[in-house]
């Protein structure tokens, strides 16, 4: 299989760090984009990642790429029972907002023209952002319990904002967060994917 990625992308970090924990490193192979011309070559959606599947499929959408690839690899990385499950996706979730949040953000102060960007889209977003860190902080965040697609997109989301909302400053006054965040940086599939900035 091969995974069309971008270094810095949280999206294609989530589909990174699952194929590292689902133990299908010598599975896929990672191949960076040049420029985001080609992108529309490998399918439809013209972003990334996309997953090129043994059968040359392209699967798009972080979220989707990460499910196919715990259920092929029966990697266990989202619970099947509840009350696990439930919590699962409802931090998952929650990650995956912050994430699109940011996105939105870097999306309007990078590309867009200065006198074009709305202060309305990056207060809504910000307020956004600051709600979901507040969500993830107050929740029982421990990272010696299993690796789900979860504690994946978690630190996908905060590695992003490091990167791309350093003004966000999410540690402060949640120290909770920002100690699970270190301890599950320190882990291989985590730590080899971070951005570089």
């Amino acid at each position: 299989m091969k995974l069309i990625m971008s270094n810095n992308s949280p999206y294609a970090r989530r589909a990174r760090i699952t194929v590292r924990e689902a133990g299908l490193n010598e599975q896929v192979e990672e191949i960076a984009i040049k420029s985001f011309a080609e992108l529309p070559t490998y399918g439809p959606g013209g972003k990334i990642p996309v997953l090129i599947t043994n059968t040359d499929q392209s699967i798009c959408e972080a979220l989707i790429i990460c499910r196919y690839l715990n259920a092929i690899a029966n990697a266990g990385l989202v619970p099947i029972q509840s009350p696990e499950l439930e919590t699962c996706l409802v931090l998952e979730s929650t990650a995956s907002v912050l994430m699109d949040a940011l996105f939105a953000r870097s999306l309007e102060n990078n590309q867009r023209d200065p006198q074009y960007r709305s202060s309305s889209v990056l207060v809504r977003e910000q307020n956004r952002s600051q709600r979901c860190y507040d969500t993830l902080d107050q929740a029982s965040l421990r990272a010696d319990d299993p690796v789900t697609l979860a504690s994946i997109t978690i630190i996908a989301a905060l590695g992003y904002a490091d990167w791309r909302a350093p003004e966000d400053e999410w540690r402060s006054g949640r120290a909770k967060l920002a100690n699970y965040f270190e301890q599950m940086m320190t882990r291989p599939a985590f730590a080899s994917t971070a951005p570089t900035y």
